[in-house]
């Protein structure tokens, strides 16, 4: 671990400059009253980056009269152990830590004689576990007889930080920001998700009766295929019916031409007998003008077989008339059935291109069935008139909502339940080790304190609460029962011998890789003030670390191998002589 090794002061307060060497150990320093011992540990904590100053003065206040520029450095060792430098990233063996102050009021601070950030100075102490507003790593002036002032919540703070334990309050507090986080989170995503909600459920209705509409659009859309293909197929039933029948009246035709032709060859046979029955009844008639006899059985014979021809002639002539009204009427037929084949012709064109616009269907149903069904189907729509798909989009976007936003939800509460377990396997943690160490502690507290005739202990209250959570300090001295120590129930001695019993209790705890206490032995009579002093050296030898005691008063014979650094003052500056 490392120390302080040296402490500079250019122009600080009442120094002009000093070089105060440090030594790991027990570290005293002594003067009288006003002589610059405090100003030693101001300095210090000024260059550590801590906010304390005298009485609440201005930090150009520190400045030494009549200059314009105080520079205060602290140097620490840097030195490896175990393979690795206490200050990460820093190569030399020490760090030099510097605050600059400026009589305008511009005050800056330098790592290494680099000028840095306050956040660097933090970050570098940080790896050393040393906080500087710790009361219980550096105790200035009266802040020991304050320590019984401090609100017991506040106490429990400063313990776990000077023991290193901070890090678990601050992770609680981090998780139960985030569990914060995650939990507004939740209701904001819970708000959004119900408006959601509340919009989907209006637009479902919508959205249903579109659905509806939609079947009946489909079922229409249906019973329009039907129609277009059972109009077509009817279309060409009468077609293929009239093509029929002019193919039979077409036959009926062949037929009455073929039997005109017939009745025409047996006209012109007839017509040939008569020619011959005439020819022969002329050459009847000359013979019979010649004298010449013709009896009357073959007159009569000439004259019956031309009665017969002309009359046989006659129905011909009767029966080509008919034969022919008949060809012509169904000629007429013809020409008319093919007109009508020429237009189904083309309505059937037209029933094919609407049909084709549809697939196949069977159909099952006539017509009138069809349209029937369709009209009474659009008669339905008529109800839905109010709703179009574009309610689908709409519907679809809420729904969409929904689902990322019931997901969001299932997550959020996933990492909320992962957060709280998290949460809680921390406070267990935090609590196990406050509990642990203020049981160490507490035991320590009242053996230290039974070397000054005293008994006591510390205890940690509402440790279910870390908010509330805080630490008291029980004490007495003779015989009564320990009680609470505050600022009324026990005398300044009492009250100082406790807070200095409790500050070893913890040394050997802390992570600090020094501690500082000025006037640890306010309030003290000679005889205990011999005692803590004597304690403390056996302490600090047998726990080991780097300790800085200020005291105006007499040390004794019980200094040991300390570093003793004494201070005077001489004409209005102060400085610093090492007698041991």
């Amino acid at each position: 671990m490392t120390y302080l090794r040296e402490v500079i002061l250019e122009n600080f307060m009442s120094y002009e400059y000093a070089r105060i060497p440090f030594k790991n150990g027990l570290n005293l320093i002594l003067g009288p009253n006003g002589a610059g011992k405090s100003s030693i540990l101001l300095g210090i904590s000024l260059a550590l980056g801590q906010s304390h100053t005298e009485r609440g003065r201005r930090l150009s206040d520190l400045i030494r009269f009549g200059k314009d520029i105080a520079r205060v450095s602290i140097v620490f060792d840097n030195s490896e152990v175990d393979g690795k430098k206490p200050f990460p990233g820093i190569k030399g063996d020490s760090v030099v830590l510097t605050r600059i102050l400026r009589r305008d009021g511009n005050y800056y601070f330098e790592v290494n004689y680099r000028s840095a950030p306050k956040s660097e100075v933090r970050y570098l102490l940080s790896k050393i576990g040393l906080n500087p507003e710790n009361l219980l790593i550096i105790m200035h002036q009266n802040m020991i007889e304050s320590f019984n002032y401090i609100d017991p919540r506040e106490k429990l703070k400063l313990f776990e930080d000077a023991l290193g334990l901070g890090g678990l309050r601050e992770r609680i507090i981090e998780a139960r920001e985030r569990l914060k986080n995650i939990a507004k989170e939740e209701s904001d995503v819970k708000k959004a998700f119900d408006d959601v909600k509340d919009a989907l459920g209006k637009w479902e209705a919508l959205y249903n009766k579109w659905l509806e509409k939609k079947s009946l659009l489909d079922e229409l859309e249906q019973l329009n295929a039907k129609y277009a293909w059972a109009r077509y197929e009817m279309i060409q039933k009468e077609l293929n019916k009239l093509l029929d029948q002019v193919t039979y009246l077409n036959d009926r035709i062949t037929f009455i031409e073929t039997d005109l032709k017939r009745l025409d060859l047996e006209t012109t046979s007839i017509l040939r007998d008569i020619d011959h029955q005439i020819s022969v009844l002329k050459d009847v008639f000359r013979d019979v003008e010649g004298g010449i006899y013709i009896s009357e059985d073959t007159l009569e014979d000439v004259l019956g077989r031309l009665r017969n021809n002309i009359l046989k002639y006659g129905d011909m002539r009767s029966k080509k008339a008919v034969e022919q009204y008949k060809l012509n009427e169904l000629r007429i037929q013809v020409k008319n059935l093919e007109s009508e084949i020429r237009d189904l012709e083309g309505a059937l064109r037209e029933a094919k291109v609407y049909a084709s616009q549809f697939d196949k269907v069977d159909v099952d149903k006539s017509i009138t069935e069809i349209q029937a069904e369709i009209k009474s189907l659009k008669k339905l729509l008529e109800r839905f008139s109010d709703v179009d798909e574009s309610v689908v989009d709409t519907y679809e976007f809420y729904m969409g909502q929904y689902r990322k936003l019931e997901e969001k939800l299932l997550e959020i509460a996933s990492n909320r339940d992962r957060l709280l377990s998290d949460l809680n396997r921390r406070i267990d943690k935090w609590r196990s080790e406050l509990y642990k160490y203020v049981s160490i502690v507490s035991e320590e507290f009242g053996r230290i304190l039974s070397y000054f005739g005293g008994t006591g202990y510390s205890r940690l209250e509402d440790a279910d609460d870390i908010d509330n959570a805080h630490l008291e300090l029980y004490v007495s001295y003779g015989d009564s029962e320990p009680k609470l120590l505050d600022a009324y129930t026990q005398s300044g001695g009492e009250r100082t011998i406790a807070a200095v019993s409790f500050l070893l209790a913890i040394q050997r705890f802390v992570k600090s890789p020094f501690r500082a206490i000025d006037e640890f032995d306010v309030h003290m009579d000679p005889r205990n003030r011999s005692r803590v002093l004597e304690l403390m050296i056996r302490y600090i030898s047998e726990v080991g670390g780097q300790y800085i005691l200020i005291t105006p008063g007499y040390i004794g014979e019980y200094i040991g191998d300390a570093n003793v650094i004494v201070v005077q003052k001489v004409s209005g500056a102060s400085g610093v002589a090492i007698t041991g």
